[in-house]
């Protein structure tokens, strides 16, 4: 088991960001984890990171508690808590789920949506790259810009109701997606030109086209999400 040097890689968050204190330690957590700057089999003690990020250690353990959950963290044999990687076949498994959402989403949508539905997610685009330009892909600004920018192709597709099924887990996954296609922005095509094409095509009013769209979209990611971790694992 690695030691805790690992969880240098956090900064202690901005005071602007704490209003949402569990949400901001449970995100730079798996941010820090899915990224590898946390290393698989890092001793994760909960004073330490509470030290480091500057918080109480109620949202630590609360955070940590949801990570396990998630599968991101796991219990030891003689107690603690210890970082765990994603492996090939789970990163393989998340993106087949990806797929059938997001070519479902792609035919309903560009079967249902009126024509002044598409102004929410182009102007989540220029949200993007607002936080790119300012932040850097691997920020949660851009974060939550990319979730932003599905959810409303999910809310076109499926109505606000069952868009709103969607809001709990199954979205965490397509958050984890994207954290793992976009740790290494380097390799992959721009994240702006990438949803600019998606829009495009969501919105031309060819079903065909738009599920193509989708599904190249998702398997670009998983491709940029596969070499990243690859990389990670050789590093």
């Amino acid at each position: 088991m690695a030691d805790n040097d690992g969880l240098g890689a956090i900064t202690s968050l901005p005071t602007q960001t704490r209003r949402k204190t569990y949400e901001h330690v449970y995100r730079a957590l798996r941010h820090a984890l899915i990224t590898g700057r946390i290393p698989e089999g890092t001793h994760l003690v909960e004073t330490e990171l509470a030290d480091q990020l500057g918080v109480s250690r109620t949202p630590v353990r609360d955070a940590l508690r949801r990570l396990e959950s998630d599968g991101f963290v796991a219990r030891g044999t003689a107690g603690g808590l210890w970082s765990r990687g994603i492996s090939p076949d789970e990163i393989e498994d998340l993106f087949l789920l990806r797929t059938e959402l997001d070519k479902l989403a792609a035919r309903l949508a560009c079967e249902r949506a009126k024509p002044e539905q598409w102004a929410e997610p182009k102007s989540l685009i220029v949200a993007m790259g607002a936080a790119i330009d300012r932040f850097g892909t691997g920020s949660e600004e851009f974060g939550q810009a990319h979730l932003a920018f599905h959810t409303s192709i999910y809310r076109i597709a499926f109505g606000s109701r069952f868009a709103g099924l969607l809001d709990n887990y199954l979205l965490q996954c397509l958050d984890v997606a994207a954290e793992l296609s976009y740790r290494d922005p380097a390799s992959a095509l721009p994240a702006v030109q990438q949803h600019e094409d998606l829009l495009a095509e969501l919105s031309c009013g060819d079903v065909v086209r738009a599920v193509a769209a989708a599904e190249a979209h998702v398997r670009r990611s998983a491709d940029d999400a596969h070499r990243a971790s690859s990389d990670t694992a050789l590093s």
